[in-house]
């Protein structure tokens, strides 16, 4: 990649917070790490690496859930440390985040993790 490349992954807020089933928080905690890396590692290069951790989701996977499948317990635990009734993101605002961070108007933005969930997980 050239100089001034950028790198956008996309991980989630589980990966951040650990809320979510074991095998997707620790997949997206992987993209974090990877992101973090890359970040550091091609800094002198030119090369930016960023991610986004989007909360909920507004998409047809997300509203077809049934809650009685979920685990009752992970649900009461990130109730816990969340406020579960913050609206949802959509597709287009990740997007815009995605689009900004690939943009030369984040130039001096590397090695980030930006959450998107409209501060549910603060």
């Amino acid at each position: 990649m050239p100089a001034g490349a950028s790198i956008v992954n996309v991980a989630s807020i589980a990966g951040e917070r650990g809320c979510g089933g074991a095998a997707y928080v620790s997949s997206k905690a992987a993209v974090i790490g990877v992101t973090k890396h890359t970040a550091l590692r091609f800094q002198v290069a030119g090369i930016r690496c960023n991610a986004v951790c989007p909360g909920n989701i507004t998409t047809p996977m997300t509203a077809g859930l049934d809650p009685a499948t979920l685990d009752q317990d992970m649900i009461g635990a990130m109730a816990l440390h969340s406020n579960m009734r913050t609206q949802s993101c959509t597709p287009e605002d990740v997007a815009n985040i995605v689009l900004f961070l690939a943009s030369d108007e984040s130039r001096a933005i590397t090695g980030q993790i930006i959450v998107s969930d409209f501060g549910s997980m603060l």
